[in-house]
């Protein structure tokens, strides 16, 4: 079994007096802890991503049933829960990484020792149905995660700026602009609002959020910068999915709404993204916060790495949008 000191913990009061952990970049050659705590994971890909990893000078540690399946799992649910848990309380590991996405861990949210999360002050990524542990972190201990591309996504797929950004920002690196990274992707104003706004940001593939309200671990989104993304569904079900946030009342009240990547792809894709508009500004009917559309964000192979939960400094003039960090998780050791 793993020992963590409360001692070694360092924190941070916000500006809203909220308590968060001070995160320790990964370091150039430092070792990445892969797991796998939804569903199983080609371990082919998994391994020529490995390799990759490995050429660019970082240790690998993959727990023993990150090649693991179980029906639509990985492993059972104590299983991943555990493995999970180990790569933070294990002090040779200085990045905990998801292997994949796909189901299951929404199971794992009452099982989880947020304080052990917590108090190893690593970063830890992953996207899609890790949305549910990462808002999670956030809500129980306000431990600050990114949402990004998944272990296994280091095999083929991603653009090489997507995996460039991803690895520098989980080693701490600071942007003035972040989209000057991703110059091939205009975000589109779908509203106008505030012009400058510092907000803590939430991203988040839609259907995993929609499945948390109700929980415990659904954060309170007054004052957030939202973004949302999901998976090729069909727009009548991403219609309902907005309108059931809204409907909680959780779309009332935020700083801003950010729309990534939906999936579409084709000849349907113009159609789609078209409703997909449609649906956010009914869905947003009575609010006044400004709307992004076309955000690279989501399971494109362009897509950009985003913190959960670090107050985001969004900037929307007239021919610039700009993002960048209000508040650094890394700053305070950098």
């Amino acid at each position: 079994m793993w020992t963590t000191r409360v001692s070694e913990i360092t924190r941070s009061p916000d500006r809203n007096g909220v308590i968060e952990s001070v995160l320790r970049p990964l370091p150039s050659k430092g070792t990445i802890g892969i797991c796998a705590p939804a569903g199983p994971v080609n371990t082919d890909r998994l391994q020529v991503a490995v390799r990759h990893l490995i050429s660019l000078g970082y240790g690998i540690k993959l727990t023993d049933n990150v090649g693991g399946k179980q029906g639509f799992l990985s492993a059972a649910d104590s299983i991943r829960c555990s493995e999970l848990e180990s790569l933070f309380a294990d002090e040779e590991v200085d990045l905990v990484w998801c292997a994949r996405g796909g189901v299951g861990t929404s199971r794992l949210l009452p099982m989880i020792d947020y304080r052990i999360l917590e108090m190893s002050r690593k970063p830890f990524a992953g996207f899609s149905d890790l949305t549910a542990l990462q808002w999670a972190m956030w809500s129980e201990r306000k431990v600050v995660s990114f949402s990004g591309p998944l272990a296994v996504e280091f095999e083929s797929g991603l653009s090489e700026e997507s995996r460039d950004f991803a690895l520098n920002l989980l080693s701490g690196a600071s942007y003035k602009n972040w989209l000057a990274s991703f110059p091939q992707v205009e975000p589109q104003v779908l509203r106008t609002g505030a012009r400058e706004i510092i907000a803590p940001m939430l991203p988040g593939n839609l259907t995993m959020i929609s499945s948390l309200l109700g929980t415990r671990w659904m954060p309170d989104l007054r004052g957030v910068i939202l973004v949302i993304e999901d998976v090729s569904e069909p727009p009548y079900r991403v219609d309902r999915l907005i309108f059931h946030l809204r409907n909680a009342g959780v779309l009332q009240n935020l700083a801003a709404l950010v729309v990534g990547d939906f999936g579409w792809s084709g000849d349907e894709a113009e159609g789609n993204y078209e409703l997909l508009r449609q649906s956010v500004l009914a869905g947003t009917i009575g609010t006044s916060y400004p709307i992004l559309t076309n955000f690279p964000y989501g399971h494109g192979a362009v897509r950009m790495t985003l913190p959960v939960g670090t107050p985001m400094r969004l900037t929307i003039q007239s021919d610039t949008i700009g993002l960048s960090y209000g508040s650094s998780p890394f700053e305070l050791i950098a």
